[in-house]
């Protein structure tokens, strides 16, 4: 014992101590795990050096591992493309190792999987690994964690969807006095009970449809654009997809009927406004949950996106003859905002 000091070092035994120089010659009581020394009067500054640095060298903190985190895009480009190097850029090199893969490679060991889109939160859901999906509407995400809820690994979700009451904040701050609203739907998703409370609320009517055997969807949209000021898309891509956009918008469009979206690409397409998350926004929501897992092992429930932005098609606006207010007002309004 130096000073009250322990030095942590192998068990060293008499026959031991005969081989050692004089001036480092100690009295050794003690156990194998934790030897403590008691110096000689003799004791020099050369063995209190000595001492001091082998109990900074066990004192040092150890350099933990990075976390290895595997990011399976869906495909490559776009948005998956503009989240990927926002959260590239957010992550520290010395904390996070971040590999970036398409969702069909052989993905190898991570400490943390990414998925980014459905294709890929599909293929990553029946590995059973500890897995935070992005870009995945509501409805498909709990349909995976119904198929594969025997799996223990770790899952979560940010959603592609918006929060109903934001939806409905929009909807309302954009085309104020409505009272009638129409819905298509494959499945009834489990939003749809909010949607017409919120709805109610503000005297507000639902029409719904639901597409089958006795309703293609054709016929579906016709029938509910003819009772609807407003078509209000929910996130089912059973309905909303590149083979049926284009008809249900025009088709909507020839009715003078406004389409209220759920992403910037439906606005750019013909919708009248949505409310949505961008990457970037996306990507400073996923490094907290990535904070998160790296401290405790364990991803914070599912949740909707915290941050948002608001796009209006002025163009398609004009055409419709609606006055509608500038996308950063509407931006407010639903914030709560002057």
């Amino acid at each position: 014992m130096i000073g009250g000091l322990i030095l942590l070092r192998p068990f060293i035994s008499d026959e031991t101590t005969n081989h050692l120089s004089k001036p480092l010659k100690r009295q050794v009581i003690g156990y194998s795990r934790a030897t403590f020394f008691r110096p000689e009067p003799c004791s020099t500054s050369r063995t209190l050096s000595v001492a001091l640095a082998c109990l900074l060298a066990c004192l040092s903190p150890v350099q933990a591992e990075p976390l290895q985190i595997t990011l399976a895009v869906s495909e490559e480009g776009g948005v998956y493309r503009a989240f990927s190097e926002t959260l590239l850029g957010k992550l520290q090199p010395d904390k996070y190792a971040v590999t970036i893969k398409r969702a069909e490679d052989a993905l190898g060991g991570s400490d943390l999987y990414i998925a980014v889109g459905m294709k890929a939160a599909t293929q990553l859901a029946a590995k059973d690994i500890p897995t935070l999906n992005v870009f995945v509407p509501k409805t498909g995400y709990d349909k995976l964690q119904r198929e594969f809820a025997s799996h223990d690994a770790p899952r979560s979700a940010i959603y592609l969807d918006q929060p109903m009451e934001r939806q409905v904040a929009l909807l309302l701050s954009a085309l104020p006095g409505t009272r009638h609203v129409g819905v298509l739907y494959n499945t009834a998703p489990p939003e749809l009970q909010s949607l017409r409370r919120l709805l109610a609320e503000k005297k507000t009517h639902l029409h719904e449809q639901a597409i089958d055997q006795a309703h293609p969807l054709n016929d579906a949209l016709e029938g509910v654009l003819g009772e609807s000021e407003v078509l209000f898309v929910l996130p089912d891509t059973d309905i909303y997809n590149a083979s049926t956009i284009r008809n249900i918008l025009l088709t909507s469009y020839r009715k003078q009927i406004p389409l209220v979206g759920i992403s910037q690409a439906y606005v750019k397409a013909g919708a009248l406004c949505a409310v949505y998350s961008t990457p970037e926004q996306v990507a400073t929501q996923v490094l907290v949950m990535i904070e998160r897992y790296a401290g405790s092992g364990k991803l914070p429930a599912a949740q909707y996106p915290n941050e948002f932005e608001v796009s209006v098609n002025i163009q398609v606006a004009r055409s419709l003859d609606l006055r509608i207010k500038d996308a950063d007002r509407l931006r407010d309004e639903i914030r709560g905002g002057p």
